[in-house]
């Protein structure tokens, strides 16, 4: 028997706690400065939440989407999620143009050609495929290209996962996440990039495609597939679902704290905290009423959560602008400079959820939607774009 469909709230807080670590990843490092070294080694950790962004997708995507999808209800699903992601992303990407144009692309007529390439693949969202433009243009968005590419693979993952039995999908979460580390495990093993790869300030090939290629990090993924099938058949926690969540959100701060060289920073990179993350996202899941699910949870928590991932795709530039407008060139930013920042970047992102990403998202899955429809022609699909209330005929 399926669990009751519910919106899950606290896992949209949770998104946002995420979303905002590694801001402060990428930003934030004077206010750590003069914290004990633990703390600072927890903020550098902070690459580590994008894999609970892959868990978390792939779990309510599941939870939402638990059989099969064929036909107009494929189509309609993959509109939905381009539509979740676009609006966003491409500010993202028009804000960052101006960078992306002042960067050098080397000499000669080929120039050119490599800055239209560049851009064509983010704009189609194929970037992290070819790791080493994945972060030319907006950094954060090769994240972007691979939950995309999780997307266009979720209707035929759940055509093969959804029929099997709890058990075995419960074994199948258990080989993605055995999959998941024994990419990393190689490569510390193999040593592909010689020695002292990990230590470089650009990563060199292999661990390039370790880090953002979407084959990857699709362990994530599936685990979280698998679980939010599971946890629409029933599976549940029950009243551990409260400590569960607190130990497995605890177990993951803990190995950041602990952090690298102590463990490997390939492992707690690609997957190595996933069974942590899992304990938290079931536990949540499982004790809507307790606390820390309350907290997550609330009100503001929800908003924040419905702005986290216009968080995570406007961070880079919305930094670069700030740092051109309101900062002496070459002077460090401060903590006040870092603090303000971060709240202006919530708050940004808040209005761009409302503002920008609600009706664009409703306009644009309409559209996509009703060009979708089986059975219409070229004509038809043209005539649709104005006209989003159509129905097939």
């Amino acid at each position: 028997m399926e669990a009751p469909r519910r919106r899950l709230d606290a896992l949209s807080g949770l998104r946002f706690a995420a979303a905002l670590a590694i801001l402060l990843f990428h930003y934030g490092g004077a206010l750590s400065a003069a914290a004990p070294s633990w703390v600072e080694r927890l903020r550098t950790g902070g690459y580590a939440w994008v894999g609970l962004f892959y868990l978390l997708s792939g779990f309510v995507l599941a939870h939402a989407n638990p059989s099969p999808l064929t036909g107009a209800a494929r189509r309609a699903f993959l509109a939905a999620r381009l539509a979740r992601l676009y609006p966003a992303y491409l500010l993202a990407f028009l804000l960052f143009a101006p960078f992306a144009m002042a960067r050098g692309w080397g000499e000669g007529p080929l120039a050119p050609g490599r800055f239209v390439v560049v851009a064509a693949a983010c704009l189609l969202l194929v970037q992290a495929w070819v790791p080493h433009v994945a972060r030319i243009w907006n950094a954060p968005g090769w994240s972007t290209s691979v939950v995309a590419s999780f997307y266009v693979a979720f209707p035929a993952l759940t055509a093969r996962l959804a029929p099997l039995s709890r058990r075995r999908l419960a074994l199948c979460a258990l080989l993605a996440w055995g999959l998941t580390l024994a990419l990393p495990l190689a490569y510390l093993a193999l040593a592909p990039d010689g020695p002292g790869a990990m230590e470089l300030a650009r990563e060199p090939r292999w661990l390039e495609a370790l880090k953002f290629h979407p084959l990857a990090r699709a362990g994530e993924f599936v685990v979280g597939v698998c679980l939010g099938l599971l946890a629409r058949r029933g599976m549940s926690l029950g009243r551990a679902g409260a400590p569960v969540a607190a130990l497995g959100l605890a177990a993951s701060i803990a190995l950041l704290a602990v952090g690298t060289p102590t463990i490997p920073y390939v492992l707690l990179h690609n997957g190595l905290l996933l069974p942590a993350h899992a304990l938290v996202v079931l536990g949540l899941t499982a004790a809507p009423e307790s606390v820390l699910a309350r907290l997550l949870g609330c009100r503001a928590g929800v908003v924040l959560g419905d702005a986290a991932f216009a968080l995570y795709a406007l961070q880079e530039p919305l930094w670069r602008w700030a740092r051109k407008l309101l900062a002496a060139p070459g002077v460090p930013p401060s903590r006040v400079f870092v603090m303000v920042f971060a709240a202006a970047a919530v708050a940004t992102a808040i209005g761009v959820s409302r503002s920008l990403e609600r009706p664009a998202r409703r306009w644009l899955r309409a559209r996509l939607e009703v060009a979708a429809l089986p059975g219409w022609s070229w004509l038809d699909r043209l005539a649709a774009l104005g006209a989003p209330k159509a129905r097939a005929r």
